[in-house]
């Protein structure tokens, strides 16, 4: 299927957004917008499928002072 991810369209494989982010090493601590919903980490990503032509972007959480 054919996804939209980080706005490149993009081919897998995967069936459900962990299985996308495990097969392009994103880690666990990502904060993941899939179809206008927002997941922060611990998330249960392995229960949301990805669909053709989904809109997938990750972010990563970053401190500072």
């Amino acid at each position: 299927m054919t996804i939209r991810y980080q706005g490149e369209e993009t081919r897998t494989d995967a069936a459900t957004v962990a299985a996308f982010l495990a097969e392009k090493g994103v880690g666990a601590n990502a904060v993941v917008e899939y179809a206008g919903e927002v997941y922060g980490p611990g998330a249960d990503l392995a229960a949301l499928s990805l669909e053709e032509n989904g809109v997938l972007n990750v972010y990563g959480i970053v401190s500072g002072g």
